[in-house]
């Protein structure tokens, strides 16, 4: 199902479309009703309630509310301006991802740290009054009515959570998690994407003089036009090429080459070298901008996160404390 989805092919009828919308509809309404805040925004349900250890920006440690925590990722994970159900996936994911750091002891007692480099970004209420400046209320009220739909929910492969990885823009197919870590995750595998296209990071390319470009790879500026291609990923990206003597992973020459991604080609211009990048980022898991242009298309939330990360099902967060 999840290639179908990604690939665009229409498989279901009217009136399960109709449904998804009408239920999304109505989940989004129940958010919005469960209450008002002093500060006029949706109150989050029961779910609330479970604290999670957080490592804050400054290096401190302290408890928060899950969901509290959660509304702060998404609103610095994702725009607001992205479909509701794109947010809604955004939220289990990130919610997931959280959980399955619980305990594992990487930041000590914290769960996770406010890094995006690291786990994930988190914006707090201030900085994003500072960003969003007069959009501020209707922005953070939309971001929290997607988290409030979902308060609580959490994916899971074969009982467990699973390891909720998302990039910003795959650029027209996902990436096998074997090509991060070395070894895959049956729910995150390349699949076709086919609904990133209106990212502005859906393409890119960078030029560099031929003794840049040798500087950077540290080879000879008469070795770049001999750069070729070994071998491609599963999602289609560098997986090795060879210049000169040298051998490089696709991931050492996008950070070499500064790249915004792995899924690059060039072309040899005289004296300069032109690489063309499709996508922003690792591609593995739920495209971000793919996620809003499948809310875009009609699909709901738990369709987007079935498309992404294929082969799994709901939890409850709840479970895991």
């Amino acid at each position: 199902m999840g290639d179908d989805l990604l690939g665009g092919k229409s498989w279901r009828p009217r009136q399960r479309q109709q449904a998804a919308r009408l239920a999304l509809l109505l989940g989004l309404c129940v958010g919005f009703l469960l209450g008002l805040s002093r500060c006029g925004r949706p109150e989050l349900p029961d779910a609330e309630s479970l604290l999670i250890r957080v490592q804050w920006p400054d290096g401190s440690q302290s408890p928060v509310e899950l969901e509290e925590f959660i509304a702060g990722v998404v609103a610095a994970e994702m725009p607001a301006s992205f479909q509701p159900q794109a947010l809604q996936a955004q939220a289990v994911a990130a919610r997931s991802y959280v959980l399955r750091q619980k305990g594992a002891g990487k930041h000590g007692e914290a769960a996770v740290c406010c890094d995006s480099a690291c786990c994930q970004a988190w914006r707090s209420e201030e900085e994003l009054k500072k960003n969003w400046g007069a959009d501020f209320p209707a922005n953070w009220q939309k971001i929290r009515a997607a988290v409030a739909a979902t308060a609580g929910q959490v994916l899971l492969y074969e009982g467990e959570l699973i390891d909720a990885l998302f990039c910003s823009t795959c650029g027209g197919m996902t990436e096998d998690a074997a090509e991060l870590w070395g070894s895959s995750r049956p729910y995150l595998t390349a699949h076709p994407c086919a609904y990133c296209s209106h990212s502005p990071r859906y393409s890119s390319w960078k030029r560099y003089s031929l003794a840049e470009a040798a500087s950077r790879l540290e080879l000879q500026p008469e070795q770049i036009p001999e750069l070729k291609l070994l071998s491609s990923t599963a999602g289609g990206r560098v997986a090795l090429l060879a210049g000169g003597e040298r051998q490089y992973r696709g991931t050492e020459l996008r950070s070499r080459l500064e790249l915004d991604s792995a899924a690059f080609s060039w072309l040899l211009q005289g004296e300069e070298i032109i690489f063309l990048s499709l996508g922003y980022g690792h591609g593995v898991g739920l495209c971000q901008y793919g996620a809003d242009g499948m809310g875009r298309a009609g699909y709901a939330a738990r369709e987007i996160l079935s498309a992404y990360y294929p082969g799994t099902e709901q939890g409850q967060a709840a479970d895991f404390f």
